[in-house]
């Protein structure tokens, strides 16, 4: 199978799993004209809006490894293809799991099982890039060591964050909220300054090698 293909399955699959995302609010009542009943809306909808940007931005966190990773791959096979359709299958689990918590709020088996499907993602996905990237199996024979080991060690950020989640849970229910919280922002300024730190030792290197 090309690996064109493969990438537009992922891509379907991630679209329509943050869209789903959506579709899981409690439907909304008649309107009825009072200013205070808009606002009782409001607060009772804070409990899944707050499920809905954890997992949207989880996803989000996924599918920008995902992107990172599949523009090194040149080929698939199917090894593959079935670690990266497992990764999909947490993708759309992770759906199922936020409307869980949404009917479920703050229990402590519910917060483990969708901190269980969301670092499924990353374990399946990071495992399809060590296989592929195993002797340059599936990407480019130049393809520098650098680039594979940042990529790697990108891909465990999410399991890592959401495996941290359960303890957060453990400790008290607003812990695990508080984990995904405060973890996915670190690791974007942690990804941010890496990449700048790459780019300043990067533009020495390239001044020397035109002179």
């Amino acid at each position: 199978m090309p690996i064109q293909r493969l990438t537009q399955l992922s891509d379907i699959v991630f679209a329509v799993a943050m869209t789903l995302l959506a579709l899981f609010f409690d439907p909304l009542p008649e309107p009825s004209g009072v200013s205070q009943n808009v606002t009782e809306l409001l607060l009772s909808q804070l409990p899944d809006f707050r499920i809905y940007v954890i997992t949207f931005v989880t996803l989000a966190f996924y599918w920008l490894t995902h992107v990172h990773q599949f523009k090194h791959y040149q080929k698939t096979d199917s090894v593959h293809i079935f670690l990266s359709l497992f990764s999909l299958l947490f993708v759309v689990l992770l759906a199922y799991a936020s409307d869980l918590s949404t009917a479920y709020e703050e229990e402590f088996a519910v917060q483990v099982f969708y901190s269980l499907a969301a670092a499924g993602v990353g374990l399946f996905s990071s495992a399809a890039w060590i296989y592929g990237t195993y002797d340059r199996r599936l990407v480019a024979t130049e393809l520098p060591d650098q680039t594979i080991r940042k990529i790697r060690q990108e891909s465990y950020t999410e399991p890592l964050i959401s495996l941290l989640a359960i303890g957060g849970a453990w400790i008290a229910p607003w812990g695990w909220t508080a984990t995904f919280a405060v973890g996915f922002p670190i690791a974007f300024l942690i990804q941010a300054q890496l990449a700048r730190r790459e780019k300043y030792t990067a533009e020495p290197a390239t001044v020397l090698e035109k002179t």
